[in-house]
């Protein structure tokens, strides 16, 4: 489904400085893959791409045999919208808005009605056990109830790839561990997850593992 075929990240400014080197690398339909390595070496700008947030410098991204890179931002916007979902490491939710508010801004789709958005939103709350906090503000959530609305922002959407971006940072572990059960459901309901991470539980849960370290990226199998 994601081909990846000499992907590489340069920024000229304030000098000449290569983040990531040119890579090969294959996401398939339904895989969890791991993305690891540490702190500043390329692994959030490796999905970045993946994601169609960053732009490569160099190589081609294809996504089910369709070109990718050189589309405009309108494009890409689309793209994110039509087929990804993500789950960033502050949940990004708006505070002032319900937890189902905040689930529907997943929804890209203009020409659902409100009775479904509502239904399909409350689904997706209901597929990480907050149905019953749907009306809750996101200031009043807990963090991890806030990492929940977040993943279910992501899913409510049904999309083809899941990306999240150090899910279980700054969580205790056992909510960190309920966040990765969670996450361990996305393939097994059909969409391809990607994770981006430090944690040695997120790892252990994929079928692959990508190491990024000093911008080069390597690949073992679980």
């Amino acid at each position: 489904m994601i081909e990846l075929r000499g992907i590489g990240f340069a920024v000229a400014t304030p000098r000449p400085t290569r983040i990531l080197w040119p890579t090969d690398l294959d996401i398939g339909d339904g895989e969890s893959v791991a993305i690891v390595g540490p702190s500043g070496a390329g692994k959030t700008t490796l999905a970045s791409i993946v994601g169609a947030l960053q732009a490569p410098s160099e190589g081609t991204y294809r996504f089910d045999g369709v070109e990718v890179t050189g589309r405009s931002l309108r494009e890409l916007a689309r793209f994110r919208s039509d087929h990804l979902g993500f789950v960033f490491q502050n949940s990004h939710l708006v505070e002032e808005r319900t937890a189902q508010a905040n689930v529907e801004l997943g929804l890209g789709d203009p020409s659902l009605g409100p009775s479904e958005r509502g239904e399909r939103c409350l689904e997706a709350l209901g597929r990480v056990g907050l149905a019953d906090i749907a009306t809750r503000r996101a200031a009043d959530l807990s963090g991890g109830e806030r990492h929940r609305v977040a993943i279910a922002r992501a899913l409510v959407k049904q999309p083809r790839v899941v990306i999240a971006d150090e899910p279980t940072a700054a969580l205790d572990q056992a909510t960190g561990r309920a966040i990765l059960e969670l996450l361990a459901e996305v393939p097994r309901r059909g969409s391809t997850l990607v994770v981006v991470t430090h944690d040695v539980r997120a790892a252990e849960m994929a079928d692959r593992v990508v190491r990024v370290v000093d911008g080069s990226v390597s690949e073992d199998r679980a």
